[in-house]
């Protein structure tokens, strides 16, 4: 045990000793607080931003969606900036804005101009908030529809006629004439998970970059670095060296990377986060020497390393949870280090 923690306190004076190994924690440091200061959506987040327009078409359009059977609650705004604002922050999940000719547009045809949706590129809601926003606005919208068309249809035009079409068009927005109802019952069987579809951005990005400084750590060993040292011992004794020296590289980022955790909001707790990047880098540190072997030479290892990158973040749950869609990648994830931190 001593002869270990001599090869440990080595390796990791060595580390202290590089004016490099402080300039990645520093680049750790800027990255997870620019990181800290994205905005997600709450995975829970119904609220969708309205900035209507003054005038009658545009106020029929919002008060169906506050009366419609929606699980939206729509907020209207009376300026355009501060429902971005909003939206940046991650108060809402998306919104509409009316163009401020919106009646004139729909009235000459033009719908694609008379109402704008913005998002992020993290909003998930989107396709079916855009589904019960027109779905409103076409149920007023139809109405003229039907009124413009009717002589082109029917080849003439007159009060009872365009009665009985309204009349027709109540019936089906009204009722459920449309379509059959089946109704199939489902049971969620009990101690099967459901993904939760949540993202942790500051674990994730400290996790990635911790993983970036053991991987490029390995890339020493093809400059010659610390090979006479290896030479000198056996097979087991040269791989617990260097476990002990990707522990050492990686105690004061992973230490960082803590206390940057704990910092930002949505945090798991101080003990829960500490476990799990013990547990991550100890995972990491085996992970590292054992897939880093199966490169020889150091075009194909760097060459690698954005890959592996980016893998880790599309399986974990850095800005986007893909097991809420695809459940198999909640397995997959164990197969790299930082599902191990997530």
């Amino acid at each position: 045990m001593k002869q270990y923690i001599i090869w440990y306190t080595l390796q990791f004076k060595a580390w202290v000793r590089r004016k490099t190994s402080w300039m990645q924690v520093l680049g750790m440091i800027l990255l997870v607080v620019l990181t800290a200061q994205v905005q997600l959506p709450d995975a829970e987040n119904t609220r969708v931003g309205v900035c209507s327009a003054p005038d009658e078409y545009a106020g029929r359009v919002l008060e169906r969606l506050r009366a419609g059977d929606s699980m939206f609650d729509f907020i209207e705004y009376p300026q355009e900036t501060a429902m971005r604002q909003d939206l940046v922050a991650g108060r809402i999940e998306c919104g509409f804005i009316f163009s401020e000719n919106f009646q004139e547009l729909v009235q000459e045809g033009r719908i694609k101009d008379s109402v704008t949706y913005i998002c992020t590129p993290f909003s998930a809601k989107g396709m079916v908030v855009q589904e019960t926003f027109y779905a409103a606005f076409f149920e007023g919208y139809s109405e003229k529809i039907l009124i413009d068309s009717e002589k082109e249809i029917y080849g003439r035009s007159d009060e009872s006629l365009t009665e009985a079409l309204l009349e027709k068009r109540r019936g089906y927005l009204q009722g459920s004439e449309m379509f059959q109802m089946d109704m199939i019952e489902s049971e969620q069987k009990p101690g099967k998970p459901v993904a939760s579809g949540e993202a942790r951005p500051v674990q994730g990005m400290a996790g990635l970059f911790v993983f970036a400084v053991l991987w490029m750590a390995q890339a020493r060993k093809f400059g010659g670095n610390g090979n006479g040292i290896l030479s000198a011992l056996d097979r087991g004794r040269r791989w617990k060296f260097q476990y002990l020296g990707c522990l050492a590289e990686a105690a004061v980022p992973a230490a960082v990377g803590v206390i940057l955790v704990l910092l930002s909001p949505g945090h798991r707790g101080a003990e829960r986060e500490i476990a799990s990047m013990v547990v991550f880098v100890l995972v990491c540190s085996f992970w590292v020497l054992a897939v880093g072997r199966l490169f020889r030479s150091s075009t194909a290892f760097a060459g690698w390393t954005l890959t592996m990158l980016l893998v880790q973040m599309a399986v974990c749950p850095v800005f986007t949870d893909l097991a809420a869609y695809v459940p198999a990648v909640k397995v997959i994830r164990w197969g790299f280090p930082l599902g191990w931190l997530m």
